[in-house]
């Protein structure tokens, strides 16, 4: 009965770790639709599905991948809530391209209007949501790293997308 016990408890812990652990998974550019090997310029949209709480108790899930033709604009709108996404493209010479902060899909402050017509900002909690990422598309690129970043848990890695 001991001996069951201690394989019980032993298959519990590991199975506690493997749940601590960020998610990952592979995608191979070249055959995602419209990529196109005569272009010089692609831009790579990335939609996740992150379900879960923030601070890295996230569960993150490539939804969907898909590439454009063309060069990228600046439009990133600023993050004005201490809970967020940060994502950072790593390439194969050792050099990261400037990481890049999204609003948390779980948790984010969004604006709202009260009954008399006001605008306020409210305190957005759920269980699920998507993260839509688009970047470019650089030769080099390895893989993009997500963290969740909180401001009682710092900055978590939450999932590693590799390049093929």
């Amino acid at each position: 009965m001991l001996r069951l016990f201690s394989t019980v408890a032993i298959a519990l812990a590991g199975l506690l770790m493997l749940g601590c652990r960020s998610g990952r998974s592979v995608l191979t550019i070249s055959e995602l639709p419209n990529y196109d090997t005569l272009s010089s310029d692609h831009i790579l949209f990335l939609n996740f599905l992150i379900t879960g709480k923030p601070g890295g108790h996230e569960s993150v899930q490539l939804a969907s991948a898909n590439v454009a033709h063309g060069k990228m604009k600046d439009l990133n709108r600023p993050v004005h809530f201490p809970t967020y996404i940060k994502a950072v493209p790593q390439y194969t010479t050792g050099t990261s391209e400037r990481e890049m902060v999204f609003e948390h899909p779980l948790y984010h402050a969004a604006e709202v209007s009260d009954p008399s017509g006001h605008l306020r900002r409210e305190e957005i909690r759920a269980k699920e949501g998507t993260l839509l990422i688009r970047m470019p598309m650089r030769s080099g690129l390895n893989r993009l790293e997500l963290f969740s970043v909180t401001p009682d848990k710092g900055t978590v890695k939450i999932y590693t997308l590799s390049f093929n």
